[in-house]
């Protein structure tokens, strides 16, 4: 039988208050819609039941409800600045870091072989 997650005892608080943000959010933006729960879910394709988890920014709803939930309701840009590289000021200045302080120039080769 399998192990079930754990996640929900073991994750950081900024995790778990993110997910309940999110959730928060969420609900928001499908009562601003004047969307019931049940409508919410069928438009996104997931059941019901996930679509509670959602809105309850439970952690162990695969990433797939919240992103189609935030499709359903004409939300598909918000997912585009999801993880966005561009936004990712840490992840630039290590790349920075690491590239080369001088460059060379690749050596010209013969065409002659012995």
């Amino acid at each position: 039988m399998p192990r079930l997650l754990q996640l929900g005892q073991t994750a950081p608080f900024a995790v778990k208050e993110a997910s309940q943000r999110i959730g928060q959010r969420l609900t928001l933006a499908r009562k601003r819609r004047r969307l019931t729960l049940r409508q919410l879910a069928s438009k996104a394709g997931i059941s019901y039941d996930t679509m509670r988890a959602v809105e309850a920014g439970n952690l162990q709803t695969g990433l797939g409800a919240y992103l189609a939930a935030l499709w359903a309701m004409g939300l598909e840009s918000e997912m585009q600045a999801f993880a966005d590289p561009e936004r990712d000021a840490e992840g630039r200045q290590l790349e920075l870091a690491r590239l080369p302080k001088r460059v060379r120039h690749a050596r010209e080769r013969s065409d002659e072989q012995f």
